[in-house]
């Protein structure tokens, strides 16, 4: 008899470790689509129609632990295929972002910010027409569901408009501009290089960078 209560508490114990455990593991690829709570953003078709390609923990401001997946909108147009959702467990919810469209690729960087880790994320965005491409990567941090940008690379190629003489495109009057970022963490700053050119073969390029304090 004296043995029982000892032998409830430790099944209690048990049970609620096995809770907790089962809370802060990673959500299964269905839990993440379930819990979307702005399907009508949903590229796809049906709005369900999403393939989680990829997730990674990710640290908002708060200190809260959420993850974010690159994901692909099955049935999309072509250039609306690519997007993000962040799923916070916490609240038991996802939400697709305004991010993506032909890329889903992200880049999770930790800093130290005020003693405190946070996560700083390079996320992308990209698009194409009419023979130019565009692509877009913006450094943000999640403010709960807000993705709050510190800094933008764009970049383009545009192989310029056709020339009647020439009997093609007169790449003279298109572009390339290749931007990029990388973060310092130790100093908490961004390098952002940008370096263009027209669109002609061996042509001169130009390199511009500047320096980003990361300030949230």
């Amino acid at each position: 008899m004296l043995h029982y209560p000892s032998v409830r508490l430790s099944i209690m114990v048990f049970v609620l470790s096995s809770s907790a455990l089962s809370f802060a593991a990673t959500p299964t690829d269905q839990a993440v689509i379930n819990s979307i709570t702005n399907l009508n953003a949903s590229q796809a078709t049906p709005a369900k129609a999403i393939m989680i390609d990829y997730m990674k923990e990710v640290r908002l401001l708060s200190g809260e632990l959420a993850y974010l997946s690159g994901v692909t909108f099955e049935n999309a147009g072509r250039n609306f295929w690519g997007g993000y959702i962040l799923t916070r467990p916490k609240l038991k919810q996802s939400r697709i972002l305004e991010f993506g469209g032909q890329a889903n690729d992200f880049t999770v960087h930790t800093v130290q910010y005020r003693a405190k880790p946070i996560d700083l994320i390079e996320i992308e965005s990209a698009g194409s027409g009419q023979g130019q491409v565009s692509q877009t990567t913006d450094l943000v941090y999640f403010d709960g569901w807000k993705a709050k940008i510190i800094v933008t690379a764009e970049s383009s190629s545009d192989p310029g408009r056709f020339s009647e003489k020439l009997g093609e495109e007169d790449c003279k009057m298109g572009g390339e501009i290749v931007s990029s970022l990388k973060i310092l963490s130790a100093s908490n700053e961004v390098i952002k290089t940008i370096q263009s050119s027209n669109a002609c073969k061996n042509a001169k390029v130009t390199t511009k960078t500047e320096k980003i304090k990361i300030v949230l």
